[in-house]
């Protein structure tokens, strides 16, 4: 049981004197030991517990600090509560509604919203602020008629009157809200059984030895990393805005701290790759990356792959906050099968699913592409409050709950899933259909080419497909749009595209600012080619 006393503290307490996590910002850094945060979560469970929170509580969690996360999730669970986990820049008013929660534990900044804006008022009694202890990497922050948290102090003891049971059954352990990239956010309900699936999953992908330091570069990570064995790293990566992080706040950390694994999405990976090939810097302690949060391209594959050493591996993993991770694929065959792509809708493979997960295509078309379902362990087996949600995407299956994702994709003769984008995301033209990924993933590797986006402009049963182009800055926009023209010429369907657009910047998603916002994306180039809808 992964949050329960027993759980966490098994994790942490055989090496208590090895470290947990070090928390990176402005070039300092503070550690904190695995026994040190045993005792920090403890002495912290008791402080929540006077201030009014109960076994059965749900507390929703807004913090971007790493060590305010990780110490409050694990206290909350040492007490029996809930943590909630909800995207800042979500609809965090209509995710509040959903989980009703009795606490509300967050920096000052979103206490302010909470009041402005009303959120969780005819549910929360127990408003908290998290602040930093007087010494720690900033200050103790206050916001007057709420009870303020302290940093829990290095010295602290366990209190010895507070004795938590390990549950009973398998209750809920945890609630995270999707990003709502593609829809309404809603809440994911974690057993423990979920997160106990989730980190021997993730176990297994990281292959973890004695001596390895994990680089969180998305912030659930650093509340797993202390469970997953590997020092954590945290550094100060702009959540709000990830794509916005200063690239010497990532180089410096894996320089410093000799980092071996990183966990990052492509976003963050770009910013990485870009600043170590500017300065002519290499990362000679990494010998794993995992990218997440959208596919991973090979340009940005190549460009991490000359920044490592050469046995180095980099995997593409597969997941959503539903089913966190489904399947892995190394950067070497995910070039080799962009050559070699079974017949009919190629896509992106995504690699095999892996120990315990369960991957169908429900709904398949003759060509065999489907919606990808998947079943296993790190499978949530429901939305918080929303069985609409649940009715359309969960069903029992001899495998556990089985998930619909709402990706599209197929499975080949060798069990490896390939994905096709997102079934919301088809492009519906007269007497046709286009999904985004296959079209995407060739025209990406157009020269001068940042990235593709496909969407349908003008009227949703008669939609023109138009590809939109952000190139990079070292070429013109008419050079990358010419490379992107030839890549159509050869691809079966790049005779649909009605149009080819160039853009500065696509939309993208909050959480990991790698998922493109297609529906902004499809009003401007609507708005953009108006006069062809007239």
């Amino acid at each position: 049981m992964i949050l329960s006393v027993p759980g966490f503290a098994a994790h942490l307490a055989d090496r208590p004197d090895d470290t947990a996590l070090i928390r990176c910002r402005r070039g300092t850094s503070r550690t904190t030991g695995r026994g040190e945060l045993v005792r920090d979560c403890h002495r912290l469970a008791r402080t929540l517990y006077d201030a009014g929170v109960r076994p059965g509580h749900k507390a929703v969690v807004m913090t971007r600090d790493a060590y305010d996360l990780t110490t409050l999730a694990y206290a909350l669970g040492v007490l029996g509560a809930v943590p909630v986990l909800i995207e800042p820049r979500a609809e965090v008013g209509r995710c509040l509604e959903d989980v009703a929660p009795d606490v509300f534990i967050g920096e000052p900044l979103a206490h302010l919203g909470r009041r402005v804006l009303g959120w969780g008022r005819a549910h929360v009694r127990v408003p908290l602020v998290i602040g930093a202890a007087p010494g720690a990497l900033g200050r103790r922050l206050e916001v007057h008629g709420d009870t303020s948290i302290p940093a829990p102090s290095p010295s602290s003891a366990a209190p010895s009157s507070l004795r938590a049971q390990d549950p009973d059954g398998d209750p809920l352990a945890m609630i995270a809200f999707t990003s709502g990239s593609t829809g309404r956010p809603k809440g994911a309900e974690y057993r423990h059984t979920t997160l106990a699936g989730q980190i021997d999953a993730l176990r297994t992908l990281l292959d973890p030895r004695p001596d390895d330091v994990l680089l969180a570069g998305f912030l659930p990570v650093a509340l797993l990393g202390p469970l997953l064995g590997p020092v954590t790293v945290a550094p100060a990566v702009n959540h709000l805005a990830p794509a916005r992080t200063p690239p010497r706040e990532l180089v410096g950390p894996v320089l410093q701290h000799r980092v071996t694994t990183i966990l990052a999405s492509p976003a963050v990976l770009a910013l990485l790759a870009g600043h170590c090939a500017r300065h002519r810097l290499t990362l000679p302690s990494v010998r794993r990356i995992l990218s997440f949060g959208a596919p991973l391209r090979t340009g940005l594959a190549d460009a991490l792959r000359a920044a490592v050493p050469v046995d180095a591996e980099i995997l593409s993993v597969y997941g959503a906050t539903e089913c966190l991770p489904v399947s892995a694929l190394d950067d070497h065959t995910l070039r080799t099968s962009r050559l070699a792509p079974p017949a009919g809708h190629a896509g992106t493979c995504l690699g095999r699913p892996l120990p315990g997960v369960h991957a169908r295509i429900l709904d398949a078309d003759a060509t065999g592409l489907g919606e990808i379902a998947v079943a296993g362990p790190t499978v949530s087996p429901a939305y918080h409050a929303r069985p609409d949600a649940d009715a359309v995407t969960k069903s029992a299956t001899g495998h556990g709950v089985l998930h619909r994702t709402g990706d599209l994709g197929r499975l080949d003769d060798e069990g490896r899933l390939w994905f096709l984008g997102r079934k919301a995301h088809l492009v519906t033209g007269a007497g046709f259909t286009l999904p985004t990924e296959d079209l995407e993933a060739a025209a990406d590797t157009a020269s001068g080419v940042r990235r593709t986006a496909l969407v349908g402009a003008g009227p949703a049963v008669c939609q023109l497909p138009v590809l939109c182009v952000e190139s990079l800055p070292s070429v013109t926009r008419a050079d990358a749009l010419a490379a992107v023209r030839a890549v159509l010429a050869d691809h079966p369907d790049g005779h649909r595209v009605g149009a080819v657009l160039p853009h500065r910047r696509f939309p993208v998603d909050p959480r990991h600012n790698s998922k493109i916002d297609r529906m902004r994306l499809a009003g401007w180039a609507t708005r953009r080619l108006r006069g062809r809808f007239r």
